[in-house]
């Protein structure tokens, strides 16, 4: 059924104000329609992850499996993956941006190998001819507009536009604009040689696939529209909406202009904010910021001009704010140790502007013995190693072991924990006791520790589980070594999360610990909108002299993570730029100590030994 007038809800959402509750109560509102059906839904969200949890909560409440709901509930590329009926190997990977790179003569590095580096992979040339190519898609601009990404160019490694670049040479209108000797990089050549590259290898791309969508004006089989985190489209998933929107009923967007943390992926607030809508709706509580937070955070995000006024309601008077200027990176870890044991169910969020930085706390941190969870990628305390540590703690117990256990100490005890025995006699015993046992979840499987040690005699006691171990990094290595030598055995790791900004979006934790530290990248962003002359944008001592409403945007996130209390860490990072905490609050350089500045916005001035 098409109409050409959809009923429109524009939902905003602050942090913590319920946003996805609201949206999963109005799909359960409009499902009391008899004729209307889950198959009748689409539900968008911006990232995989957010697309996940809102699979796995509407399945709750509809009571159905999270798999049934996949072609219902996704991410726009996902569903676009699915109309244009593409397999894995035709979509773009890291070694097909290495290969054309190194074909054309490129410097690339990988995600993996520039994780702990200080600079981004996006100041390496060939990463920014990728990423400048998806922008000019992602924002519908002609390749001839390369240079208003928000980049900054090293004059002697790319050709500039003829009009800025001082090697372009002048004459009358047969004279070259390049000397022949000019080996620089042409941006808009290599792009294009990327593109034709994609297109000759029967490859396509993210932006390629929505570009698709609206050339074969392709459109779900859905009567109800629903988009999730609406605040972080680009202008091409916009035109894909705009595509659909005359072919539903009843169409739901939801988001916060305060949190658009994908602008330099060409993100635009200004679409949430401009959308078409038949009504609005303006969630008026949040149900996680208190109210000391809640005014720092508003004194942060009201230096953007333009933007939708939520006027919070806090979850409860008081909290705390407080903030450290140049801190080690051991005056944190002992911040965080500290907190954890004062407190046997606190949760703790620390936070850093880029993976590189993370690192240096980690290197710090994993002696502490704390399990913790990352909120990036990395492989650390993943499930999988719990797991393992579970089942070492059973096995010194004496107590029985569940079947899941027992499989990750088949799959990682090195081969001498067995002895003479086959590793695959673990496995077989608990295919065994699952065959005979009217459980099928392996979790709730228990399993002997006697007919666990006739397979595996030498398994380890926990002092030697970490040199027992097999297929994990040595960052775990060293983390099960510390935690069995440490004081915090059975610690759930979820208490404890460590991640970048991004990595943070639609979580909470009692405390957070927010570092300001910035990159070369954000840096090089900022002075390129901030100033059309990027030599007149210099660092006040290694500090940050203004702020860009993006990077405003992407800590007001990391900042209402806070349930309880909030830790500013300024200039933590040795050899970083740094945001000061006066520009993040004031958008000025001042003298004032920093605890000052969040005390007397925060209303309650605290030391930082509190």
């Amino acid at each position: 059924m098409t109409q050409a007038s959809p009923e429109i809800t524009r939902l905003f959402g602050g942090p913590g104000s319920g946003k996805t509750t609201a949206l999963l109560d109005r799909v359960e509102t409009l499902l009391e329609d008899e004729t209307l059906t889950v198959d009748d839904l689409l539900v968008v969200s911006y990232t995989r992850a957010a697309a996940a949890e809102v699979r796995d909560r509407l399945a709750d409440r509809l009571d159905v499996s999270a798999q049934s709901l996949k072609g219902n509930v996704a991410t726009m590329h996902a569903k676009a993956y699915e109309l244009l009926g593409l397999s894995g190997a035709d979509v773009v990977g890291e070694p097909e941006m290495q290969a054309f790179c190194e074909d054309f003569g490129l410097e690339y590095e990988d995600e993996y190998r520039s994780a702990r580096r200080r600079t981004a992979r996006s100041t390496t040339i060939g990463n920014k001819i990728i990423a400048t190519s998806q922008w000019l898609q992602r924002t519908r601009r002609s390749v001839d507009a390369w240079y208003e990404v928000p980049f900054q160019w090293d004059v002697e490694e790319v050709r500039l536009p003829p009009e800025i670049d001082p090697h372009a040479m002048e004459g009358n209108k047969y004279t070259p604009t390049w000397s022949a000797s000019d080996d620089r990089v042409d941006v808009p050549e290599a792009i294009e040689a990327w593109r034709a590259y994609k297109q000759e290898e029967g490859l396509t791309g993210f932006a390629d696939m929505l570009e698709a969508v609206l050339e074969q004006e392709l459109l779900p089989d859905a009567r109800v529209l629903i988009i999730d985190e609406f605040q972080d489209i680009t202008t091409l998933q916009y035109l894909v909406y705009e595509l659909w929107k005359p072919h539903m009923e009843t169409i739901l967007i939801a988001g916060d202009d305060d949190q658009v943390v994908y602008e330099w992926q060409g993100a635009d607030p200004a679409l949430l904010l401009d959308a078409e809508r038949t009504e609005d709706v303006i969630l008026p509580n949040s149900y996680r910021l208190p109210s000391r937070v809640l005014e720092v955070v508003n004194t942060e995000i009201r230096h953007i001009g333009r933007r939708q006024e939520k006027d919070l309601k806090p979850r409860k008077e008081g909290g705390a704010v407080e903030a450290r200027s140049n801190p080690s990176m051991l005056d944190v870890v002992r911040d965080v140790r500290t907190t954890v044991g004062a407190d046997p169910d606190a949760t703790v969020m620390v936070l850093f502007r880029a993976r590189y930085q993370l690192f240096q706390f980690l290197d710090e941190f994993i002696g502490e013995g704390i399990p913790f969870r990352m909120l990036t990628e990395q492989r650390m305390w993943t499930d999988r190693l719990t797991e393992y540590v579970r089942a070492v703690e059973a096995l010194a117990a004496g107590e029985t072991v569940s079947g899941l256990q027992t499989r990750r100490l088949a799959d990682m005890l090195q081969d001498s924990a067995f002895g003479t025995n086959e590793r695959d006699a673990l496995f077989e015993l608990v295919e065994t006791h699952k065959e005979q046992s009217t459980e099928t979840a392996l979790s709730r499987l228990e399993i002997p520790v006697a007919e666990i040690r006739v397979i595996a005699p030498f398994a380890p006691a926990p002092e030697a589980a970490a040199d027992m171990v097999r297929k994990v990094t040595s960052y775990q290595r060293k983390s099960v070594a510390a935690y069995f030598a440490g004081p915090h055995a059975g610690m759930d790791p979820g208490r404890v999360r460590v991640g970048t900004i991004h990595s943070a979006k639609g979580r909470e934790a009692d405390h957070v610990f927010l570092a300001t530290d910035l990159t070369e990248k954000v840096v090089e962003q900022i002075a390129a909108t901030i100033s059309d002359d990027a030599d007149a944008f210099e660092l006040a001592d290694g500090c940050v002299p203004a702020l860009t409403d993006s990077e405003r945007r992407v800590f007001f996130v990391g900042m209402s993570r806070a349930r309880e209390r909030l830790v500013l860490l300024e200039d933590l990072i040795s050899g970083a730029p740094t945001l000061p905490v006066s520009v993040l609050l004031h958008n000025e350089l001042r003298e004032t100590p920093v605890e000052e500045l969040v005390g007397a916005v925060a209303g309650d001035p605290v030391s930082p030994e509190a």
